[in-house]
């Protein structure tokens, strides 16, 4: 005890401070609530190094979903599956779960490394993936065809791709007076080119290269059915990939 204190001043002292932590600690519960401040108690003890990566595997995951193109949802499973296990290691990085250094250490790096795995996918399908143009199709003439007739079907906008992939169907335009649908089959050819794909029947997807990346596309289709049966010929689904 140093010289001149008084024993009773001291012990005061220590009451008061105990009394105010109390009351610090019944204030801090009631403006934000027992379980941020059993967190903010907790981050003392995160590690200021796991940090960074979490930042990178953020950063990467709002970047992809971000530029997340538009096209069939199946498509993004993968990429989406491996940023959410990215974060997923991250924030139990970030949250101090300890272990030996080396295993703490490969996870950090395996986390960034799916995050630039996730966002490397989702930026080839941004170039390359599956976009859905069925709504962009039209077909001219909209009547019913006779064997031998033509119609074409335009594909106009949509992203630039190098296949498209066609789904036509064909339903008799009579169907109290004849039956004519599987008989029928129908001949593909794209825009200017020779290769034609013939005996497609309804339902039936064909897949056509391009011949390069290109748009504004043109399909001729020539019905082939049996005489006296006027078909109906509408498009499906219409898909550019590649």
């Amino acid at each position: 005890m140093e010289a001149g204190q008084n024993p009773g001043v001291r012990a005061q002292g220590r009451w008061v401070t105990a009394v105010g932590q109390v009351l610090g600690n019944f204030v801090v519960s009631l403006v934000v609530g027992d379980a941020l401040q059993s967190t903010l108690v907790g981050a003392r003890n995160w590690r200021l190094w796991n940090w960074p990566p979490f930042a990178v595997v953020l950063g990467l995951g709002g970047a992809a979903l971000l530029r997340t193109p538009e096209g069939p949802g199946d498509q993004f499973l993968w990429p989406y599956l491996l940023i959410g296990t990215a974060v997923l290691i991250a924030l139990v990085r970030v949250a101090g779960v300890r272990g030996p250094a080396g295993a703490q250490a490969l996870a950090s790096a395996l986390s960034v490394a799916l995050a630039v795995g996730g966002t490397v996918w989702v930026e080839q399908l941004r170039s390359h993936g599956e976009v859905d143009v069925t709504g962009l199709t039209t077909v001219a003439p909209s009547r019913p065809l006779v064997d031998g007739e033509r119609l074409v079907v335009a594909v106009d906008g949509g992203p630039v791709r190098t296949h498209l992939r066609l789904v036509l169907g064909v339903d008799d335009a009579v169907p109290d007076m004849q039956s004519c649908t599987p008989e029928t089959s129908l001949a593909l050819r794209l825009g200017g080119g020779s290769n034609t794909v013939t005996g497609v029947r309804s339902g039936r997807p064909v897949d056509m290269p391009l011949g390069g990346a290109r748009d504004g596309l043109r399909v001729t289709v020539t019905v082939h059915t049996d005489t006296g049966c006027r078909m109906n010929v509408f498009v499906v689904d219409a898909v550019l990939h590649g």
